[in-house]
């Protein structure tokens, strides 16, 4: 059965919970109450779920699951198979954040996700993939040092 929604639901409930400056589990539930396995998203409500992922807010663990799962799936199966493979990298890697992003768990796995389901990726999104986790182990190397535990 498919759900009827207005264009603008998406892109409303993530301004909301962007106002509130919290993912929490009820958000998340509403969320995939629009699941793109179900309904499928256009490109500007997967733009507002991907900003509402780089706007760096405190989640819950059940957003990181539906960010990776529900997005991932989107890009792999809706978005990808329109674009050339450099095409639809780029617009990921923007979507991310753009190339010096540091990606919080929810991205991260994400991309996991995109890497592991995708027929190919192209080198552009591999590198990408590769600067992140540099980031990431980085990020946590510094983390430690300045914590005193290192």
């Amino acid at each position: 059965m498919r759900v009827v929604r207005a264009l603008d639901q998406i892109p409303e409930l993530c301004a909301s919970i962007a106002r509130h400056g919290r993912i929490r589990p009820d958000d998340v539930r509403r969320l995939n109450e629009f699941s793109p396995r179900r309904l499928g998203l256009t490109i500007g409500e997967a733009e507002a779920v991907f900003a509402l992922a780089c706007a760096g807010h405190p989640a819950c663990a059940e957003w990181n699951d539906y960010f990776a799962d529900a997005m991932g799936h989107w890009f792999v199966e809706t978005f990808s198979p329109d674009q050339t493979p450099i095409e639809a990298a780029s617009r990921l890697i923007d979507w991310l954040g753009g190339a010096q992003a540091r990606l919080d768990a929810a991205r991260m796995r994400m991309l996991a996700r995109v890497l592991e389901t995708a027929p190919g990726c192209p080198e552009e999104l591999l590198a990408f993939a590769r600067q992140c986790l540099l980031r990431a182990m980085t990020r946590d190397a510094d983390e430690e040092v300045a914590a005193g535990v290192a």
